[in-house]
C-alpha cells in the first residue's frame, strides 16, 4: 500500500470522525440539520450548537492533536529517545506554570492575548533551564532528556504552588484546565492559535530530512554541513511555541506526542519527512475521538480530556511492555 494511499485513506477517516464528533452531543442533530447549520442557514437552536459550540471546539482538538503529535515526532526524532515529547521534556510544564501565573493572579482577563503569551513564556523559561543544565559545545541528547524530566518536577511543582494560593472559586476551574479540557477557551483565542500551530506543523515537516540528519548523531550531522546545536535551538523554539499555543487553550494533555509516533511508526517508517504529516493527522483523528468520549460517555458530566489520554496512553505502554517481554504474543 503506497503512503499516498495510507495518506487518503487517513484524511476520509479524520472527515468521518469529524462528522461523529459534530453529531455526538446532548442534543440529537441529523446529518442533514449539521451541513445545513455549516453552509446554509437554519434554524437558532441549531445554529447554536453546531457553529458556535461543537465547531470550534472540533476545530480545536483538530488542531491541538496535529501539534501534539508533531512536536512529539521531532523531539523523539532530534533527541534519539522514544521517550521524548513535550511533557517529558518539560515544555507542557513551563507552558503550565506561565498560563497558571497569568490565570491565577487574573492577568488574563486584562486581555485574552495574554494567556498564549504567558504560556509561551512559561514554555522559553522551562527551554531556558534546560539549555542552561547543557552548556557545552557538543549536543548530548541524554543530559537533554534528563534536564527535561527535571524541568518537568519542578514546573508541575510550581503550578501546585500557584494553584495552592487562589482561591476556591479560581481553584476548580484551574483544576480542570490543569487536568486537560477543551471546554474553556476563547474563540479569539482559537483563530489565532489555530494559525501559529498549523504554520508551525508545516515548517516542521518541512525540516523533516534535516531532522533526519540530526538523528544521525551530531558527528554525522556536522560534516554534512548542519549547525547541530544551532538548528536544535531553533527547532526546540518553534516546538515549544506549539506546544504552548496548545497548553495556553487546553491545557495541559499527555500522552498524545509520546504515544502517537509509537503507532504511527509501525504504519510508516522512520522517516521524519513521511512520519511527521502521517502522525498530525493521527494525532487529529485521537484527540478527536478522546474529545468524544469524554463529551458522551457520562453525559451531561464531562470528563477532562487529558483524563482519557493518560489513561489510553498507559494502557498502550502496557501492552508494548507486555509484548516485549513475551507475555503477549499479539
Amino acid at each position: 500500500m503506497s503512503n499516498f494511499f495510507k495518506f487518503t485513506l487517513l484524511l476520509v477517516i479524520l472527515i468521518i470522525t469529524f462528522v461523529v464528533a459534530m453529531l455526538s452531543g446532548i442534543s440529537d442533530i441529523s446529518v442533514v440539520e449539521m451541513f445545513k447549520s455549516l453552509f446554509f442557514s437554519s434554524d437558532e437552536n441549531t445554529y447554536t450548537i453546531i457553529k458556535q459550540i461543537r465547531l470550534p471546539r472540533v476545530i480545536l482538538a483538530i488542531v491541538a492533536g496535529a501539534g501534539l503529535a508533531c512536536s512529539g515526532c521531532v523531539f523523539q526524532g532530534i533527541l534519539r529517545n522514544p521517550l521524548a515529547d513535550p511533557f517529558t521534556l518539560g515544555i507542557s510544564g513551563g507552558a503550565a506554570f506561565g498560563v497558571s501565573i497569568g490565570f491565577t493572579f487574573g492577568i488574563t482577563k486584562l486581555s485574552w492575548f495574554f494567556l498564549p503569551l504567558f504560556g509561551f513564556c512559561g514554555a522559553l523559561l522551562s527551554v531556558g533551564f534546560v539549555y542552561l543544565l547543557n552548556l557545552k559545545k557538543e549536543f548530548d541528547s541524554n543530559s537533554m532528556i534528563l534536564s527535561g524530566v527535571i524541568a518537568s518536577y519542578i514546573f508541575s511543582s510550581a503550578v501546585m504552588l500557584v494553584f495552592s494560593i487562589s482561591s476556591h472559586d479560581q481553584l476548580y476551574s484551574a483544576f480542570m484546565w490543569l487536568m486537560g479540557s477543551l471546554a474553556f477557551f476563547d474563540e479569539r483565542l482559537l483563530h489565532i492559535i489555530a494559525v501559529f500551530v498549523i504554520i508551525g506543523v508545516i515548517l516542521l515537516c518541512f525540516l523533516g530530512n534535516v531532522i533526519n540528519i540530526i538523528s544521525l548523531g551530531s558527528e554525522k550531522s556536522s560534516s554534512l554541513g548542519i549547525n547541530t546545536a544551532k538548528t536544535v535551538k531553533y527547532i526546540f523554539m518553534l516546538s515549544s511555541l506549539i506546544t504552548a499555543c496548545i497548553v495556553s487553550c487546553c491545557g495541559v494533555i499527555g500522552f498524545v506526542g509520546l504515544m502517537i509516533p509509537h503507532i504511527t511508526r509501525k504504519f510508516v517508517g522512520n522517516n521524519n519527512k513521511i512520519l511527521m504529516p502521517f502522525s498530525s493527522i493521527i494525532g487529529s483523528i485521537f484527540l478527536l475521538i478522546c474529545d468524544t468520549i469524554s463529551r458522551t460517555l457520562i453525559a451531561p458530566v464531562e470528563i477532562p480530556i487529558g483524563v482519557i489520554t493518560s489513561i489510553i496512553g498507559g494502557l498502550f505502554f502496557v501492552f508494548l511492555l507486555l509484548k516485549k517481554t513475551g507475555k503477549i504474543s499479539i
